[in-house]
């Protein structure tokens, strides 16, 4: 009962429904992970070798509520190719939400992007919790990540959890997430984004992850803006813009 409390805090899993397949022209692709097979939805770059950017959602978020928010659609607007994945556990994801499979379905759904886009500039791109596990992935695939775009990240979970619970429910949680420890084996350009104002994961979260990543990287605090809206603001967008267009593998 107390491990499946802490996993409830960690991973709240929207009950939207995902659709399947997913509205033209996205395409349903299903992705092998040792936490079980991981749906996925995918579309193409404008241009063949346009930017890539495997996206990972939030813990409350699924493919759907993605869609729905307009997120993809805004991806594809910049010309990237976009490979979105619902973590295990989540939409129609087997398995059960952890750290390890988490990680492990990103890492699995990377290697599919880097088959499917072989000469393309490829990114990892996450937020909120997505951030935590797309800073795994690029410390992970140094060889592979040409760069990485963090949105609303953390230093550790536990020092996001120690701001809302008290100590004794922050311990409960096995899962850790530190992004610090892997934010110093990063050595890709990296763009951070954080509003100014989020009150979940408050700025000074992200700042301590930016100041653990090598250069290059850049930092951006968005004024008036906090957590859940940080992507309804056009300063991230622009900002997102600008990095895809100057990346190259």
């Amino acid at each position: 009962m107390i491990d499946a409390l802490a996993r409830q805090m960690t991973y709240p899993a929207p009950s939207v429904r995902v659709p399947s397949p997913p509205p033209s022209p996205l395409r349903e692709v299903a992705i092998a992970s040792e936490a079980g097979e991981v749906s996925a939805w995918w579309l193409p770059p404008s241009a063949p070798d346009g930017p890539v950017v495997l996206m990972l959602h939030g813990n409350g978020e699924n493919l759907e509520t993605m869609r729905l928010s307009g997120l993809l659609e805004d991806l594809a607007g910049l010309g990237a190719g976009v490979l979105a994945i619902d973590y295990p556990g989540y939409g129609r994801s087997a398995g059960v939400p952890s750290e390890r499979s988490l990680v492990a379905a990103a890492e699995s759904a990377w290697r599919w992007l880097c088959d499917a886009a072989p000469s393309s500039p490829r990114l990892v791109v996450g937020w909120s919790l997505g951030a935590a596990v797309a800073v795994q992935v690029a410390a992970r695939h140094v060889d592979t990540v040409d760069a990485a775009i963090l949105l609303s990240p953390w230093d550790t979970l536990h020092g996001v959890a120690s701001r809302f619970f008290p100590s004794f429910v922050v311990g409960l949680l096995s899962d850790r997430y530190d992004s610090v420890a892997a934010a110093a084996l990063v050595r890709c350009p990296t763009l951070v984004v954080h509003g100014e104002r989020d009150d979940i994961i408050p700025v000074e979260l992200g700042e301590r992850l930016f100041q653990a990543l090598p250069e290059p990287k850049r930092w951006v605090a968005i004024p008036t803006v906090g957590h859940n809206d940080l992507l309804a603001h056009p300063g991230p967008w622009r900002e997102i813009g600008d990095f895809l267009a100057a990346v190259r593998p």
